[in-house]
């Protein structure tokens, strides 16, 4: 990560922290698949954000002091077990020069050392939970606080959540943020591409899922969730991860999938059929979702909020299943009693970034230049729902794009993806 990215995010997160304060964060704990079976490591979003460390084992105080940011990392070199098991990994001092800390010290003298730094502050962030260590360490010492007999010592009196801090902090992406994520988009939009033209009856969903892997993993680049192939019916499940059905003829399917580039996602949704051409009934209905997408993405610029481009989607598609009798109540109606519910059921979208469900706050935020957001609007008509004519059974559709607020408007970052009808059935048969 570069330098001068670090030192923003640090000048960023003490701008906003309390006169006489500490903020403490901890890296993520391995994730065991069974017994000693590691999972790849993930670190937790905030401890990259502020360190750009990707490593187990870490904690790392920053708190300002006679106008200098100090950042403290504990952290331990290398055993000789370890590069044996796990290969060698760069020393601490060269870290220190690297990371720009002002402290490197071993891991397990945290406890020795760390209520120096936090000794008289007036306010500790912190998130709990990431290491049940140090969690217990610091409700130790908030207990017995009053029972400290150490000179010209006291416990910070105010405990709060870091998050508070740096889920703001995060909602604006600097111009290396933006690069990160609009090339894990490239990487995407190659691999559903790919997925698209490999499609055929008789494959199965797996075979798809395998395709898009195989791209991910060419650019060295990891899945930012566990994706979505869903044909048929399964489609209709919005978070269906089983991915193991046969791809039949006649069929739609449904693929929610994206790469993570230094822990950067993107997010991308697209539906085709899988022979390559729509049936009527799911041309129908896809024309409704792209229309309402493409409404909202219009809508979106600096001031508006996600309640306001949620309705614009919800209008659109209410107005479409009118239409198509699927509702039968009158428009007014259907927006009162949120009888569009039974077709598309979820928001329109989500923040982006360190986190494909990135952090922030969704009620009364207006939107900014800089931030990441996914539109993403669908309709899903379940075979179980018999409120309606067979020929709409098992058509579930969603269009998913990644947006930049930009200075006047919006930037989509996946537009090289095709969306219409004609683009799609034509890379379909290529």
């Amino acid at each position: 990560m570069e330098l001068n990215e670090l030192k923003r995010r640090r000048l960023a997160l003490i701008s906003r922290m309390p006169r006489n304060s500490v903020a403490i964060l901890s890296s993520a704990n391995k994730n065991y698949r069974t017994k000693d079976v590691e999972n790849p490591y993930r670190q937790n979003s905030d401890f990259l954000y502020i360190t750009g460390l990707s490593e187990p084992n870490l904690i790392n105080l920053i708190f300002k002091e006679n106008e200098k940011i100090n950042s403290i990392l504990f952290r331990d070199n290398a055993s000789e077990y370890e590069m044996v098991w796990d290969g060698t990994r760069i020393d601490n001092d060269t870290v220190q020069k690297m990371y720009d800390f002002t402290e490197v010290h071993r891991y397990n003298d945290y406890k020795d050392k760390i209520l120096d730094f936090i000794k008289n502050k007036d306010s500790l962030f912190i998130e709990s939970g990431l290491n049940n260590e140090l969690d217990s360490f610091i409700q130790e010492q908030i207990s017995n606080s009053g029972k400290n007999n150490r000179k010209n010592f006291s416990f910070p009196n105010q405990i709060i959540a870091l998050h508070s801090l740096t889920q703001n902090l995060r909602l604006i992406k600097s111009k290396y943020e933006i690069k990160l994520i609009k090339d894990a988009a490239k990487v995407s939009i190659k691999a559903h591409k790919e997925a698209m033209k490999k499609s055929k009856p008789g494959m199965y969903e797996y075979e798809l899922d395998a395709e898009i892997k195989y791209i991910f993993n060419k650019n060295n680049m990891h899945y930012a969730y566990m994706s979505i192939v869903g044909s048929g019916n399964n489609a209709c499940t919005l978070h269906y991860v089983k991915n193991e059905s046969l791809l039949k003829d006649k069929d739609l399917v449904l693929i929610d999938a994206a790469a993570e580039n230094h822990g950067y996602a993107s997010d991308i949704t697209r539906t085709f059929p899988v022979n390559g051409k729509f049936t009527k009934e799911q041309a129908e209905i896809y024309d409704i979702v792209l229309r309402s997408q493409e409404k909202a993405i219009e809508f979106i610029k600096p001031g508006v909020t996600w309640d306001e481009v949620h309705k614009v989607t919800v209008s659109e598609i209410s107005k479409g299943l009118i239409e198509l009798n699927l509702l039968t109540d009158k428009y007014e109606d259907v927006i009162k009693n949120e009888s569009y519910k039974d077709f598309f059921m979820h928001k329109t979208g989500h923040w982006l970034g360190l986190d494909v469900h990135d952090v922030g706050e969704y009620e009364n935020i207006l939107f900014k230049p800089g931030m990441v957001i996914t539109v993403e609007p669908g309709i899903y008509i379940n075979y179980l729902n018999n409120n309606v004519d067979e020929k709409w059974k098992g058509i579930g559709i969603r269009i998913e794009d990644d947006v930049l607020v930009t200075e006047n408007g919006s930037e989509v970052i996946t537009l090289d993806l095709p969306k219409s009808r004609h683009e799609i059935e034509s890379l379909c048969n290529q």
